[in-house]
């Protein structure tokens, strides 16, 4: 009887349950930035500002985050860069303006969302414009009957 009892203990904690780690979820990913996950539209001040700028998107693997850059067109020389990020309405949630001929700001993926920090919150955006104001083309002319060593 102790020898079974004693069998029945063995066997008993031998096949008990063994516990195991709780599953992790991970947040969904965002879809690579692109022309289609995150279009350009006209900025909302076009009295000062042209759309001939250069629009470029990176994002990292997943992915969880980005950068959207805005570079002046070639031989304009703006005096000032300007992305506008717009929500799924249209209004606009985030702009950021600076001198010089480029501009990059930090785009975060949150919950499968593409949001960009406003106010210490990072709010959902749907699109974006890349502009420049000031601009003035460079004079690449020739003059005729002159030549060029």
């Amino acid at each position: 009887m102790v020898a079974s009892l004693l069998f029945f203990a063995l066997i008993s904690s031998a096949y008990a349950c063994v516990p195991t780690i709780p599953p992790t979820t991970t947040a969904p990913c965002c879809g690579m930035l692109s022309t289609s996950a995150l279009p350009r539209r006209a900025p909302t001040n076009l009295d000062t500002f042209e759309q001939c700028s250069i629009l470029r998107r990176m994002s990292s693997t997943c992915p969880i985050d980005g950068v959207v850059f805005c570079d002046a067109a070639p031989d304009t020389n703006p005096e000032g860069m300007q992305i506008q990020f717009f929500d799924s309405t249209g209004a606009v949630v985030r702009t950021v303006t600076n001198g010089g001929t480029s501009l990059a700001v930090k785009v975060q993926c949150t919950n499968g969302v593409w949001t960009v920090l406003t106010g210490g919150n990072q709010v959902a955006i749907s699109t974006v414009s890349c502009a420049q104001t000031g601009s003035q083309g460079v004079d690449a002319g020739y003059v005729l009957g002159s030549a060029i060593s």
